[in-house]
């Protein structure tokens, strides 16, 4: 069971103060022995607090139910889609008689922002009985598909992005094959997603996100920011933005994270001395904007933004709802550039990646790795990669490492042993059949040619700035990226007499933040702060 090692953190008690003060926002109800408190797939769930008795709670996801925690007196249920709206990933049975402390989901999401020692104490253990859960052998969504599949990887950059816990049964083994069989479906049907008692073929983001029930109805309300990207910076100023009161709505294409959430380790981002992984720093943010109480919608894209006659902002999205919003944060970030290769986007998703994590790791194992680029994301990916890889090639056009990877990171690549940095070396081709299997590289000195055999490579040079779906109104830099402040004083789009904000754009109200911003540092720490700024400015405009 989860607990059958002591964990205070995780299965931490509450004092007698602390259940008096869920009692007065509570109901006091009681369960008889093998009464259900709440069941695997139910959204909107209850909190519950022990007063005596206890309660089960049971994994369902390898068929039979198992007990993988036990709540007794003076205990709690829950963990973190109390704070998501995610439909329960388990289900909760009395064991024996017991008298409980109910509080709504709502309710006690409330509580979270409003009492500060209770809202520690909860959030701590939500997110450590996660991890003990998913380190239980708990296999979530079940994923039938080829880890060479681009689909099979577009769903798990999915999962990965929005902290849903998954199985991947790769079709080419005997293990997937054997749920093939299971299920009565075909290699033709794949990837298929088993997603509590329903099993969905060849599912969209838009179809994961019903299933998961993380795409939800958006209120018919009028938002103070409507914050488009949930990246750093985006995540940033949700967390300014609804802290200090602003009605706030984030919505992302993908899920938290944006491209600091590929990142498979950062290390020079300050009060994490010891690292954290990208994926960690933006589910970290992403609760905390929820504390505070931002709505968060994904997979959700901008099709159109326009101005409405009172000043307000109307904004459609690709699912078909409309939002009407006092003003727009542009928080949509960039992403790397494809390699100008005819192979490189065919190979996208089947060994060609633009992050390095844990579900792009498993396909080098025991293979040679290669990372394109010289920024410190691609030096973040070498070194993770070098843990799963037999060796990684690191390809650099320049003759010099330091000039746009910090120091320390440049150290420890030259330092460790199965990494090789291979100077003013690109890449010339890439074949594979039905997923990359070589690369041919030229050192573009001397001309002089090789082929390398390897299962990925891992892309990480340019940026293209996510500005496509913006209105003219909004000025773009030669390079596509947003014109915010000072850069735009004079410009012809601004309205006469029109002083921007630091972090306006042409179009009054609509402001940009991160990396989509033009003259910005490409770094985690920038981002957060450029959210913070724009959240003041989005002060200023509405008063």
């Amino acid at each position: 069971m989860l607990n059958e090692l002591p964990d205070t953190a995780a299965f931490p008690l509450l004092t007698e103060d602390e259940l008096a003060c869920l009692e007065e926002i509570g109901t006091v109800r009681r369960f008889a022995d093998g009464d259900l408190l709440f069941d695997l797939g139910e959204m909107d769930y209850s909190f519950f607090a022990i007063k005596s008795g206890a309660v089960r709670i049971l994994d369902h996801s390898h068929g039979e139910p198992r007990e993988v925690a036990l709540h007794e007196a003076k205990s709690f249920s829950g963990d973190v889609d109390l704070l998501t709206g995610r439909p329960a990933v388990i289900s909760a049975v009395a064991k024996g008689d017991c008298e409980t402390i109910e509080v709504t989901a709502c309710r006690i999401r409330r509580m979270l922002g409003e009492i500060p020692t209770l809202s520690d104490k909860l959030l701590d253990a939500f997110q450590l009985r996660r991890q003990r859960l998913e380190a239980s052998g708990f296999l979530g969504i079940r994923l039938a598909g080829s880890s060479h599949s681009k689909e099979t990887m577009h769903l798990r950059e999915f999962f990965y992005k929005n902290k849903v816990p998954h199985t991947l049964f790769d079709t080419e083994t005997e293990e997937g094959r054997n749920l093939l069989r299971e299920w009565d479906v075909t290699e033709e049907d794949t990837p298929v997603l088993g997603c509590g008692k329903r099993m969905v073929r060849k599912p969209s983001l838009a179809d994961v996100a019903e299933c998961l029930g993380i795409c939800r109805e958006i209120p018919d309300q009028t938002y103070d920011v409507l914050i488009v990207g949930a990246g750093p910076a985006g995540l940033a100023a949700a967390v300014y933005g609804a802290s200090e009161g602003l009605q706030t709505l984030v919505v992302d294409r993908m899920g938290p994270g944006g491209q600091a959430g590929q990142s498979s380790r950062i290390e020079n981002y300050m009060g994490f001395p010891a690292g954290l992984t990208g994926a960690d720093l933006a589910n970290r943010g992403y609760l905390q904007s929820l504390k505070f109480g931002a709505q968060f919608t994904a997979p959700v894209s901008v099709a159109s933004m326009s101005k409405a006659e009172n000043g307000d902002y109307e904004v459609d999205f690709c699912t078909g709802q409309k939002v009407r919003t006092r003003t727009v944060l542009i928080a949509t970030g960039a992403s790397y550039r494809r390699l100008p290769l005819d192979a490189c986007e065919r190979f996208e998703g089947m060994g060609v990646y633009y992050s390095a994590t844990s579900v792009e790791a498993r396909i080098c194992r025991e293979a040679t790795a290669v990372v394109v680029g010289g920024g410190n994301s691609a030096g973040q990916a070498a070194m993770f990669l070098s843990q799963h890889a037999s060796d990684v090639r690191v390809l650099l056009r320049g003759g010099d490492l330091r000039k746009g990877m910090s120091s320390y990171l440049a150290d420890r690549i030259e330092k460790q042993p199965n990494i090789e940095v291979m100077y003013h070396t690109e890449i010339s081709e890439m074949v594979g059949d039905k997923h990359l299997e070589q690369v041919g590289i030229r050192n573009n000195q001397t001309d002089e040619r090789s082929t390398l055999d390897c299962p990925s490579a891992f892309i990480f040079v340019g940026a293209k700035p996510h500005t496509e779906w913006l209105p003219d109104s909004v000025a773009l830099d030669e390079r596509g990226f947003v014109m915010t402040g000072p850069m735009i004083h004079d410009h012809e789009k601004l309205p006469e007499g029109r002083t921007p904000c630091e972090l306006e754009t042409t179009n009054p109200g609509v402001f940009a933040c991160g990396d989509v911003r033009s003259g910005t540092t490409k770094r985690c720490a920038f981002a957060v702060g450029d959210g913070a700024l724009a959240i003041t400015c989005v002060h200023q405009y509405l008063q």
